[in-house]
């Protein structure tokens, strides 16, 4: 994966702005990390998903919660099937996962 990628996913799960520890966003955001290499990065990308999350950006919304609900619906789930992972740099799976808009309303 490369770094520009890894940065958006990062920037994705900010935008999201969630604030709660095992929430949707946050698994959300796991997901899409668990595509990083196993060890400092995998763990730098969690972290930073984590601390954005925590940050004082605000309070969850209902509707931030349900946006990544169905986002994890559409989103593969990397960290099962990691030879999955390559596809996260298509265009389709970016707009399933949360990390780019398919042009409709966010």
């Amino acid at each position: 994966m490369t770094t520009r990628l890894a940065l958006a996913a990062l920037a994705t799960a900010a935008a999201l702005v969630v604030a709660a520890c095992g929430s949707a966003c946050q698994d959300l955001g796991d997901r899409i990390c668990s595509c990083q290499p196993a060890g400092a990065l995998r763990d730098s990308c969690r972290s930073t998903v984590r601390s954005d999350l925590g940050s004082s950006y605000g309070q969850a919304s209902s509707a931030d919660q349900e946006m990544c609900q169905k986002l994890l619906t559409t989103c593969p789930d990397f960290e099962a099937h990691p030879n999955l992972c390559p596809e996260l740099s298509t265009r389709a799976v970016m707009v399933q996962c949360g990390i780019a808009y398919d042009g409709g309303t966010p």
